[in-house]
């Protein structure tokens, strides 16, 4: 059996698979790219909060 198949074989006439359920049957990629959008939003997001902000008056 492959390990990457890109066929079915159940005479469905040599369809290829979907990326996207290729995508979905590997949780661990899933976990990485949930993490990476995570954390490239989270600090894109920092970022432009501390950019925007206004210079705090001192007393």
């Amino acid at each position: 059996m492959d390990a990457e198949p890109t066929r079915r074989s159940e005479g469905g006439g040599g369809d290829e698979i979907p990326w996207g359920q290729r995508l979905y049957d590997r949780p661990f990629v899933l976990l990485a790219l949930g993490l990476l959008v995570m954390l490239v939003c989270f600090t894109a997001w920092g970022l432009w909060e501390i950019t925007s902000l206004t210079p705090a008056p001192l007393p």
